[in-house]
């Protein structure tokens, strides 16, 4: 009985979650359009958005394009699956909306695995797709949704699966994740980690043969790149300008102080900002106004989630480490995340790999607080009435873009 209600919960979330992305089914990938748009941004016209790049780069990659000709600064994977979305749904988001349903039931029996209380299990699933910043990518052709998917299938064959084909298969799926975009390199300090704490010293010695496999598997990501006629060494080359483009955007840019990201993430304030208001008068003259200094936030922002799901994380980890070994590669994961981004100019959505992790860690304290309270009454009030207010801030309130200081 209950395992049938643990099914029609898990369905109703991923109901919810469908309906929250409903306008993924009214998207169309309009090549001729979207090519135009391109090639009048690359004369300098207009602005061209993340998620139209790896759209047109997608199209142009699945008829044959090798992964330097456009947008060389990312891994291919990612846009080799949008590009195949757009052959087979006309629609490039869809697969990517798929992906992310899929990464909401991988979460599922992540949890069901580390939390005693089964039911416990739908919440981290259920924070996740009631997550803006989720949502928003889960809608949108953006990289990171993909690598999302392959990092918490990572974590799943990691702590979950004890079968012996696991573990090579573990590293095929992180060199996928990697081949999606570098900031799943957390990825590959969790399996040493696990090893070492679950006395499986056997796979840690075999850690660098496990690498190569990793790593022949982003490898193979490029195969249109060498069928086009490059070398092994043109492939290092690429790597080489991919670090280098991403090493001067970082830190040669100008970057804001360490823990930046960390700060956006725990406040939601993206930061001071100035703007300018354009009014155009009736003679079509158009008049800019003095700009005005304020603070920006982040409209995905969701204090019942985000800040106390960091804190979870740290607390989760220390508890893990000591009562239950073997899960502490999930807290770890978005600790780890949150320190490789939290230096240079990074972005808030780089977290998002991570983020199914943190609310696995969130979920797993209150599990803990479950366990040891004598009246769970009280304790099921207090979680019901949270996942209320939560659903309400996602569904009801937005914040403002910018307020003026």
């Amino acid at each position: 009985m209950l395992r049938k209600v643990w099914l029609w919960l898990l369905i109703l979330i991923l109901v919810y979650f469908t309906v929250r992305c409903s306008s993924v089914f009214s998207t169309h990938f309009q090549p001729g359009v979207i090519l135009e748009e391109y090639e009048e941004f690359l004369l300098g016209r207009g602005f061209f958005s993340d998620d139209k790049l790896y759209a047109v780069a997608g199209w142009s990659y699945v008829h044959g394009a090798s992964p330097d000709a456009i947008n060389f600064e990312h891994p291919p994977l990612g846009k080799y699956l949008i590009g195949l979305s757009e052959i087979f749904f006309m629609n490039h988001v869809m697969l990517g909306f798929i992906f992310s349903a899929l990464t909401l039931i991988v979460i599922f029996f992540v949890s069901r695995r580390v939390l005693a209380n089964h039911l416990m299990a739908l919440l981290p699933p259920l924070l996740l797709s009631l997550d803006r910043l989720y949502i928003d990518f889960s809608s949108s052709s953006m990289l990171e949704i993909y690598a999302t998917f392959f990092s918490a299938l990572s974590i799943y064959l990691l702590v979950v699966s004890r079968r012996v084909w696991a573990t090579p298969l573990l590293y095929v799926v992180a060199g996928l994740a990697l081949s999606c975009k570098w900031t799943v390199l957390f990825i590959f300090v969790l399996p040493p980690i696990y090893y070492l704490s679950t006395g499986k010293i056997d796979r840690l010695r075999s850690y660098p043969l496990y690498l190569s496999i990793s790593a022949l598997t982003y490898t193979a990501t490029y195969i249109v790149f060498f069928l086009s006629g490059n070398t092994l060494q043109d492939f290092m080359n690429l790597q080489s300008r991919m670090f280098a483009y991403h090493h001067w955007m970082r830190f040669e840019l100008g970057s804001p102080p360490p823990l930046y990201n960390l700060l956006n993430f725990l406040t939601g304030i993206e930061g001071p900002t100035q703007i300018r208001t354009l009014i155009v008068n009736p003679d079509s003259n158009i008049v800019t106004s003095s700009p005005e200094v304020g603070l920006s936030f982040i409209s995905a922002y969701n204090p019942l989630t985000w800040p106390i799901s960091f804190s979870a994380s740290i607390l989760a980890a220390y508890y893990m480490l000591r009562e239950a070994q073997y899960a502490a590669p999930i807290p770890l994961a978005f600790i780890f995340l949150v320190a490789s981004t939290s230096v240079g100019k990074t972005f808030i959505w780089y977290l998002l790999p991570g983020i199914p992790f943190a609310y696995i860690s969130l979920a797993y304290m209150f599990d803990r607080i479950y366990r040891y309270s004598e009246n769970k009454v009280w304790v099921d009030a207090a979680l019901l009435s949270y996942v209320s207010a939560v659903a309400f801030w996602s569904i009801f309130i937005e914040l403002p873009p910018y307020i003026k200081t």
